[in-house]
């Protein structure tokens, strides 16, 4: 027992020190504070919408990175998604597909990230809809190609702020605001979804609790999930000793937790921890 409770309060103590070196403070952005010490294990939940029970399921590889993604209600809409990444480990590919994402199998959504230089955001996302999984998307051969392009915008924190997307032929599909408050939470989003951008969508968040926001144990969840906040967007019932949340309550508001394209109620995490 002795030598357990030992190696948690080292663990612990190592974070703030890493904290301390770092400058780590309230108007960090990128993860920090114990928050890389953790890797999600799994995301699970109930689905209003498909009125069950979900579990996601993560695999990472050597440098820490997403590679895999599993969920147990895979269908169109709910694919299970693979990640590959580049030469400095920035992501490359978001490939999401029905089974293990092996070559030659199918794939329904690609998204191919390009970044300028040595910059560790991306500036751009190629969308491929339907075919083969190759070392580059594969269009069926009795279908077109659909190719969509979205470019994105961030602030000097490195926050993603805007996004534009673009069909092939250059005609608007949907442009999409984020504003964060002076607690560097995302506040609301504003989209918009024809080329007169007449009609704007609002989507609020908060309020927010004061512990690590699980996103930021990984700046690839950030991005994919669009949110860059310092806090959790619900106060859950039970967090780890880095601050991370462990579980969310039934709100009784209906509101719910949002990781990749999961929006669940009843959220529970869990987490590997050095």
């Amino acid at each position: 027992m002795r030598t357990r409770l030992n190696s948690t309060f080292l663990v612990i103590i190592t974070g703030t020190i890493l904290c301390l070196l770092t400058s780590c403070h309230k108007t960090d952005i990128t993860p920090d504070c114990g928050a890389p010490l953790c890797q999600i294990q799994t995301f699970e939940g109930d689905d209003d919408w498909w009125e069950g029970h979900v579990i996601n399921t993560l695999t990472y590889n050597k440098a820490g990175n997403p590679i895999l993604r599993t969920r147990s209600d895979v269908a169109t809409g709910n694919e299970n998604e693979g990640y590959r990444y580049d030469a400095k480990q920035r992501l490359s590919d978001q490939i999401l597909h029905y089974a293990d994402g092996a070559y030659g199998t199918d794939f329904r959504e690609w998204h191919r990230f390009k970044y300028h230089n040595n910059e560790d955001r991306p500036y751009m996302d190629s969308l491929y809809i339907n075919g083969t999984i190759g070392d580059h998307p594969i269009p069926y051969p009795f279908l077109p190609p659909v190719i969509i392009v979205i470019y994105f915008n961030y602030d000097t924190k490195g926050r993603l702020i805007e996004e534009n997307s673009f069909y092939t032929d250059g005609a608007a599909w949907y442009k999409k605001k984020y504003l964060y408050n002076s607690a560097n939470n995302l506040e609301k989003l504003a989209a918009s979804w024809n080329p007169t951008g007449s009609r704007v969508d609002t989507t609020y968040y908060g309020p927010y609790d004061n512990k690590v926001n699980f996103l930021r144990t990984n700046k690839v969840w950030q991005l994919l999930t669009r949110n860059y906040s310092e806090n959790n967007t619900q106060t859950a019932i039970t967090y780890n000793n880095f601050g991370l949340p462990l579980q969310f309550p039934n709100d009784s508001k209906g509101r719910t937790v949002l990781f990749l394209d999961a929006d669940l109620t009843n959220a529970k995490i869990t987490y590997k921890c050095k």
